[in-house]
């Protein structure tokens, strides 16, 4: 089943896509009462960041690479302000002078999580999403330095999502990443290569804290490059789906 968070005649729905449509779901997609008729076609909907703006992104860093004597990865929050839908616009901050594409895989939670084992974990588990964790490369050094925040993760619409929530996903531990810039591959990788599996990096952050339905957790990147005003960037997950954005200038 393929959720989607969805516009159309300005009003927003959740739905399920169903060949070239939408049908509206009642309830939640964490709990479907029922799917109804179609609402409208995939060409006439706007595709939304597949989570609401209540919901928290508690992204994984370094999750990618050598394993070294770590017990667990970095947790870092993406704040709503960053939530960018499929076809949506990355802007380009004025004061960056590099910015990298991440690609992704989104783990969607479908309930309460917290203390979860890591043997449990799955049974939390709604579905999987694209998600390019945009970042500001050249601020980190100055953040860093000087103790603070991760600026270079919060600035506006970087964080894209979707298209859709995947829930038919038999072995999220061995998929394909990829992403595009302007139709060319330029950087990819697959979640094998994870340092910390699923399972754990669910189980780990609800140690941190707790997890609600429709909650995001992006699991790591494997390769990035830089991106620049114009580009198209395309992030491609086995199984899952193609997140697709463009790249504009910060007017």
């Amino acid at each position: 089943m393929e959720i989607v968070r969805f516009s159309f005649n300005s009003q927003e729905y959740w739905g399920v896509k169903s060949g070239d449509g939408i049908r509206k779901i009642e309830g939640t997609p964490y709990e479907i009462q029922s799917v109804g008729e179609i609402v409208c076609s995939l060409s006439d909907a706007t595709l939304l960041p597949p989570l609401s703006l209540t919901n928290k992104v508690p992204a994984i860093a370094a999750n990618y690479g050598e394993k070294d004597d770590r017990d667990g990865p970095g947790i870092f929050m993406k704040q709503p302000g960053t939530y960018l839908g499929h076809q949506g616009s990355i802007v380009y901050p004025r004061s960056c002078k590099s910015v990298i594409h991440e690609a992704e895989v989104g783990v969607v939670i479908s309930k309460t999580a917290r203390h979860v084992s890591e043997s449990e974990a799955m049974d939390y588990v709604l579905g999987y999403t694209c998600v390019n964790d945009v970042s500001a490369k050249e601020t980190v050094k100055s953040d860093t330095g000087k103790g603070l925040s991760m600026r270079w993760k919060h600035f506006d619409t970087f964080c894209p999502m979707g298209p859709y929530i995947q829930t038919e996903i038999e072995d999220p531990s061995n998929l394909r990443i990829e992403c595009f810039v302007n139709g060319e591959l330029s950087g990819s990788g697959n979640t094998s290569e994870m340092i910390f599996p699923i399972p754990y990096l669910i189980s780990w952050v609800s140690e941190v804290m707790t997890l609600y339905p429709g909650d995001v957790i992006p699991t790591g990147c494997p390769e990035t490059a830089e991106i620049n005003v114009g580009d198209v960037v395309e992030v491609r997950i086995e199984g899952i789906g193609s997140l697709v954005n463009q790249v504009v200038s910060d007017d």
